[in-house]
């Protein structure tokens, strides 16, 4: 876990922006926060055909037209309400965590098969029903990112005091027992496409390693971020000799294993939770993982 996971407080702008407007850092999170409120005002201007908004969201008989842009679209068709206000602060939260672990590129990555996937499952359902079904809004993609946490951080905590797995389990739940009380296959379709994508996409770019059960598939490095790691002949041969190890050795797995407890312990307890030495530890690990990034 340690190998993967370079801590920056949110809070503090600890995350890679991909640009600065002003003091504001524009990382994956708050770009697609920022399209999501841009995409309110646009439903409350356009006026009650929106007509753009119909250009965007998904629709199956306008795919097989070739309108193909909106398996990538759907989710920036936003209604005005409470419910879309709260939807942006939680996906804010949970998608800053997640960013933090993975990085900003492959966050971006992960945000874009939560959106292209479940939007091809519904779009081949509705290839075979004759009345399709208009699906649109970031509410599918914030529970993604809510079941990639908590699979994750299952025990970390929501108020009040309920574990990530519980709230996920809880909300999941309604849904599928929503769609199923209204007989709506489309979204029947679209809960099940983002909950699989979300777990074997999570897992496939290298986390949520204590589910096991969860099959990984092969992801390109450019996609993931990590570098895959190419044994010559001579490293299988001394593969062997894996036991004998050196003093430094040593020393990286016991630091390894000190930054897995502290990671553990703000999963658990919050980043509050930690001691200034701590913090200070876990800052100068985020340092040599940036620096071998960058190597």
């Amino acid at each position: 876990m340690s190998d993967r996971f370079s801590y920056s407080n949110p809070w503090e702008g600890g995350n890679e922006p991909w640009f600065r407007v002003g003091r504001v850092d524009v990382t994956t999170t708050v770009a697609l926060i920022s399209l999501g409120i841009l995409s309110v005002f646009i439903w409350t201007l356009e006026g009650v055909q929106h007509e753009f908004s119909r250009k965007i969201l998904l629709n199956s008989d306008k795919i097989s037209e070739g309108e193909i842009w909106r398996l990538v679209t759907w989710p920036l068709v936003n209604e005005p309400s409470i419910w879309t206000i709260f939807l942006f602060f939680i996906l804010y939260l949970l998608g800053n965590q997640l960013e933090n672990l993975m990085g900003r590129r492959p966050f971006m990555f992960f945000l874009l098969l939560l959106t292209v996937l479940p939007g091809t499952a519904v779009f081949l359902y509705g290839l075979g029903n004759s009345a399709s079904q208009l699906m649109f809004g970031l509410r599918y993609v914030e529970l993604g990112v809510l079941i990639a946490f908590a699979a994750q951080y299952p025990t970390a905590r929501f108020w009040p005091g309920v574990p990530a797995y519980g709230i996920v389990g809880v909300i999941y739940g309604l849904d599928i027992l929503q769609a199923l009380s209204v007989r709506s296959g489309p979204q029947l379709i679209m809960l099940i496409a983002v909950a699989a994508t979300a777990l074997i996409g999570f897992r496939s770019f290298g986390y949520a390693n204590d589910l096991h059960w969860i099959p990984k598939v092969r992801l390109p490095s450019a996609v993931t971020g990590m570098t895959p790691v190419r044994r010559s002949r001579g490293t299988r041969r001394s593969a062997k000799r894996r036991h004998l190890k050196t003093v430094t050795e040593i020393r990286e797995s016991g630091a390894e294993r000190e930054i897995d407890k502290i990671l553990d312990q703000v999963a658990e307890s919050g980043i509050n939770s930690l001691s200034k030495t701590q913090r200070k530890k876990l800052e100068e690990h985020s340092k040599k993982l940036r620096e071998r990034r960058d190597e």
